[in-house]
């Protein structure tokens, strides 16, 4: 019977999503999942929609050079995430590409996407798969090996060469190698009028480089600013239009999303996460997406991001949080010091039978977490008594108690 019961329920909700469904396609909310074709029709509407006129002009203006025989200087992109810049390049590159071939003009162009970390070896190796001189991840050859790899291949090639490095700030071992590589020996070693393409979401990253790659390295730069409200509501328009069913939405949700979202981070990717989200509650509902869904949404999403978080976050990260936690209860929600925490700390891990780090250590993993936006911290001067720093956990409570309830549940207790 209660078997049946359970069938009963199952189905119900299965025909209840179905019929309320609201979502046509949902890979137009989500661009990991379009391929890149679809990615580069989605922005070319977005552009249509004088979004990014700004940026584009810039290229334009820089590549021109190709088409009269002239060789550009190289150029780095800085932006925060979600700024499109990726998709704008290799839009941009596309279309170049189509108008050299119409004029017989060589040209070639490779994205090195080096969003993970990796070493100089690593990120050559890469680079040499996209030009066909490695096979992928070549183990029991030398870093110089690779280096002659790759310009070999490249010897006889005449045209223009764009290399586009995506995150070059993700190369975390030789990186002076892999500059020096790209900014003084490959130009020299090959016929081929090379152009290289900087892209990096760290402002300062040319300040960490060998300062004899700083010297030789002529950029000219282009800055993505965060999308603002105006053109996050094109952006999400076009999304709306294409993975939701017509009259979906409720007048003003794409205003208040876009709002939101140019207010907090002008992340495009966030802003159609959240309305992913928004419509994925409105099918639960029953309903179209409605200005208090959106709320709700926001509140799921961000809850979600600081739950994931924490999930992946180091053992004794997770036991400092609890302690934290545990504290600011006892002094019902008021500022704690760093002392009482760090007792608490201590007898959170003797019931978690972990071992605690010193008090030093202890004050990292606060200084981790406040980076994290998990607390908040700061340092009072007490004036002869010396300085204290006063920890305040300033999130939703409702999020607070989701948290410790996941860390009990990592370290298999009960609460």
């Amino acid at each position: 019977m209660e078997a049946s019961g359970v069938r009963t329920k199952i189905v119900s909700q299965i025909q209840h999503m179905v019929g309320c469904a609201i979502i046509k396609n949902r890979r137009f909310l989500d661009d990991e999942q379009l391929i890149k074709a679809e990615q580069l029709v989605v922005l070319e509407e977005v552009f249509n929609a004088n979004v990014r006129d700004t940026e584009i002009q810039e290229l334009s203006s820089h590549f021109a050079a190709i088409l009269r025989g002239d060789h550009p200087c190289h150029l780095a992109i800085w932006g925060k995430t979600g700024t499109g810049k990726t998709l704008t390049l290799s839009y941009f590159l596309n279309l170049l590409s189509e108008m050299c071939a119409a004029k017989n003009i060589p040209i070639r162009h490779e994205h090195l996407d080096l969003s993970n970390p990796r070493p100089c070896f690593r990120a050559l190796n890469d680079l040499a798969c996209l030009l066909n001189a490695s096979k992928r991840y070549q183990k029991g050859i030398s870093l110089e090996e690779m280096m002659i790899r790759i310009e070999t291949e490249l010897a006889n090639y005449q045209g223009y060469l764009v290399l586009f490095i995506d995150e070059v700030d993700n190369v975390r071992r030789d990186k002076d190698n892999f500059m020096t590589f790209l900014v003084r020996r490959l130009p020299q070693k090959i016929s081929a009028k090379l152009i290289l393409v900087f892209v990096s979401n760290r402002l300062d990253w040319p300040d960490h480089l060998d300062p004899r790659v700083k010297s030789f390295l002529k950029l000219n730069e282009l800055i993505f600013k965060p999308y603002n409200a105006i053109d996050l509501q094109h952006i999400l328009r076009i999304r709306v239009e294409k993975a939701l069913y017509a009259k979906a939405v409720k007048p003003g949700v794409i205003e208040k999303i876009a709002a939101m979202a140019s207010r907090d981070h002008g992340d495009a990717r966030r802003a159609v996460a959240l309305l992913a989200k928004s419509a994925y509650l409105a099918e639960k509902a029953g309903t179209k997406i409605t200005l208090d869904l959106v709320d709700k949404a926001a509140m799921q999403l961000d809850q979600d991001r600081y739950l994931t978080l924490l999930r992946s976050a180091p053992v004794q990260l997770q036991a400092a949080m609890a302690a934290v936690v545990d504290v600011t209860r006892q002094n019902q929600n008021e500022p704690v010091g760093t002392g009482q925490t760090y007792d608490a700390y201590k007898a959170f891990c003797r019931r978690a039978k972990l071992g605690p780090l010193t008090g030093r250590a202890f004050g990292d993993l606060i200084s981790e977490l406040d980076i994290y936006s998990l607390l908040s911290s700061r340092v009072l001067s007490r004036g002869r008594y010396g300085r204290s720093r006063e920890i305040i956990l300033d999130l939703p409570q409702e999020l607070v108690e989701k948290m410790y309830s996941e860390i009990l549940l990592n370290f298999d207790m009960q609460n």
